[in-house]
């Protein structure tokens, strides 16, 4: 069977090799919490590319997030309301940095090959390109957004596979500029941060998520590999049995 590795699923390869494994073959989902952040982040991607905010959802969930009782029936869900305005705030800012060559959602799906000769299909999907750049949005809590721009960086490190990931996607797309635009998630300061990436930058965090990608395609290979990171998570709890060595 050919072995599909998108740049988001590398990164928890490299994070959590024998975790990532179990996702990868639908043993054990990685993600551990509710669908509340997805379906929002999915409400202002929608918006900030120009279409319907419902869109990519399916009828359970576009149900799930409408109130179905009391005052606000057949209205959407307080947690979801912000998303209308920050997706709205996103897109004013998108537009102008459209061009005639301006695409949304743009699919990779490219066979390759590793350095130990193992066949992969990469896969993943850019949010935007543009003749000249490659864009990814980001929806940041507020707390976060306010660090990351006083401290350049988050608390979990995430910045990093944020970097790797749309410098990947430049180098596959054959762009020169890539581009992270954070959007603070708040309906009253929704302020957007186009964080734009150096051409060092972008060889040097292509190649790393080169590297991660080839790694997590060999782990799949030869699953014997796959090591267990005692990562903090439901997942690990288990495995490790509620306890934490040094």
């Amino acid at each position: 069977m050919t072995i599909h590795m998108s740049p988001t699923r590398a990164m928890k390869f490299s994070k959590n090799p024998l975790r990532a494994l179990e996702d990868y073959n639908g043993t054990n989902k990685w993600w551990e919490g509710n669908d509340d952040a997805l379906v929002f982040g999915t409400i202002v991607h929608n918006l900030a590319e120009g279409r319907d905010a419902m869109a990519d959802l399916s009828d359970d969930v576009q149900q799930s997030i409408v109130s179905s009782t009391g005052k606000t029936k057949g209205q959407i869900k307080s947690q979801f309301k912000d998303a209308k305005t920050i997706g709205e705030r996103l897109r004013n800012y998108v537009l102008p940095l459209e061009d005639e060559d301006t695409k949304f959602e743009v699919s990779i799906d490219e066979l390759n090959e590793t350095s130990s000769g193992v066949e992969f299909r990469v896969t993943g999907r850019a949010d935007m390109l543009t003749r000249d750049a490659v864009y990814d949005f980001k929806t940041v809590s507020p707390q976060d957004f306010d660090g990351f721009i006083f401290y350049k960086s988050f608390r979990d490190g995430r910045e990093k596979d944020y970097l790797k990931q749309v410098a990947f996607y430049a180098k596959m797309f054959d762009k020169k500029e890539a581009h992270i635009l954070y959007i603070k998630k708040d309906k009253n300061t929704p302020f957007v941060y186009d964080y734009e990436m150096s051409e060092v930058e972008i060889s040097g965090y292509a190649l790393e998520m080169i590297e991660d990608i080839e790694k997590a395609v060999n782990i799949v290979a030869m699953p014997t590999q796959a090591m267990a990171v005692n990562d903090g998570s439901i997942w690990a709890y288990d495995h490790f049995g509620g306890v934490i060595n040094d």
